[in-house]
């Protein structure tokens, strides 16, 4: 279980940077511009996972390597070692990796040494940041209808995990009416898609209940509901089809092996109205060559 909820907020992570990119790493301070995404599957390392985060080639000619972190393990370090060493060997060129923390981890270690190695990475502790203040300012200037830049809608989606006085279920719920009142349709739309996905990650059902509330009245409520309506016809088309010709094919078999054997004792009747569509087809293609009623029951269970 933890390691499902940790899997889900680093998707939510991956999900602001894939919305807001260049944005994101100014908002961790970083100055350079992204010349490319750089690929993060290293097929040759052995590890529990070969996965970077992020990594991105930049203006200067040197990689950024980011790994969201929500958790502080002794073998983290070693990994990104890894991770490291393998993109160097292979591209030649400076790396500098960056661990964004959640708030829960106010200090880990950022540097290793294992004798000819030594190693560092820079942390971000989004425990470092106010969230209470934060959570003011963004109130009044969208309130007054000032246009948000892009720190400011990082800083709307990233309240969650910032510190905070307040429980994480009131910050999470009142960073969502934040964003229902963002006038830019688009900018609107990515605030609440990434505060619902933290939502799913922090809150338990009862508060979850509230903020569904809350989220369904917005614009992209209404269109998950919709695009959520239209799947669920199509699924019931799909499934009313299948089950149409799962009852073709009992109509189909049954007059065959009554045809063929005379009338069907009950018991067959009922196992073969039970069968799937699978099993149907291969007593209709096979049905020519039963010797005997019995024939069947290989098929029949």
């Amino acid at each position: 279980m933890a390691e499902k909820i940790k899997n889900i907020e680093d998707a939510i992570m991956k999900s602001i940077l894939d919305v807001f990119k260049e944005d994101a790493l100014q908002f961790f301070g970083i100055k350079s511009k992204i010349i490319t995404a750089a690929r993060t599957e290293l097929k040759n390392l052995q590890i529990d996972t070969s996965f970077m985060d992020y990594t991105f080639l930049l203006d200067d000619n040197s990689f950024l390597h980011l790994e969201f972190q929500t958790t502080n393990r002794k073998s983290d370090l070693a990994r990104f070692l890894a991770y490291d060493a393998v993109l160097y060997y292979k591209e030649n060129m400076p790396i500098n990796t960056i661990v964004v923390y959640s708030s829960n981890i106010k200090k880990a270690k950022t540097n290793i040494n294992i004798g000819s190695i030594k190693y560092s990475v820079n942390a971000f502790y989004m425990s470092n940041l106010d969230g209470d203040a934060k959570y003011e300012y963004l109130k009044q200037k969208i309130q007054s209808n000032d246009i948000l830049n892009s720190n400011d809608l990082l800083s709307l989606v990233f309240l969650p995990i910032m510190s905070s006085t307040k429980d994480k279920n009131e910050r999470i719920l009142e960073s969502i009416r934040l964003a229902k009142q963002i006038k830019n349709n688009r900018n609107q739309m990515n605030s609440l898609a990434l505060l619902y996905a933290f939502a799913e990650k922090f809150v338990d059902g009862n508060n979850m209940d509230r903020i569904k509330e809350v989220f369904g009245m917005t614009e992209l409520g209404r269109l998950l509901r919709e695009e959520g309506k239209k799947e669920g016809k199509e699924e019931g088309i799909k499934e009313g089809k299948k089950e149409g010709r799962r009852q073709e094919l009992i109509r189909t078999s049954t007059r065959l092996l009554t045809k063929k054997f005379g009338i069907l004792p009950d018991n067959i009747k009922g196992k073969i109205e039970n069968s799937d569509t699978t099993v149907l087809e291969i007593i209709v293609d096979e049905i020519l060559d039963f010797k005997k009623l019995e024939d069947t029951y290989k098929y029949l269970k």
